[in-house]
């Protein structure tokens, strides 16, 4: 997985540089072909608890039952047994709109993903969250 994580930091003079756009679509690929689960989250639209609670819903498959509030994207986070993997990567690009829109809320969405990762990691089962800026 960090070879390709490696692609998100490495930087690269300007007439070098890749469009981002295919940077994360090759992370993806990269990163499915290993076995890995990869849910990516495009932060443009995302400047809301409500926006993000959708967003992630979506992308991640959640469940027609999904509450739409903080508890049951705790609950759905931390149990994914409609969509089985070796390996769950949840890539959430530009994070940063939420987080300067509303910062309250961005901080309870990033405790309950800290707290989603360490539940993961005590299973067979890990969830890595990555926030690219």
């Amino acid at each position: 997985m960090s070879e390709f994580l490696s692609l998100i930091t490495t930087g690269s003079k300007s007439e070098n540089r890749v469009p981002r756009k295919q940077i994360i679509e090759k992370i993806i690929e990269g990163l499915s072909q290993q076995g890995i689960q990869v849910f990516y989250l495009d932060g443009k639209e995302i400047s809301s608890k409500e926006t993000f609670l959708t967003k992630a819903a979506e992308v991640m498959k959640f469940p027609a039952y999904f509450g739409a509030n903080w508890d049951a994207f705790d609950e759905c986070i931390t149990d994914l047994t409609w969509c089985p993997a070796e390996q769950y990567v949840l890539l959430y690009d530009r994070p940063d709109i939420f987080a300067q829109a509303d910062p309250a809320q961005w901080e309870i969405a990033v405790d309950i993903l800290g707290s989603a990762e360490e539940y993961w990691a005590t299973t067979k089962t890990p969830l890595n969250y990555i926030l690219l800026n």
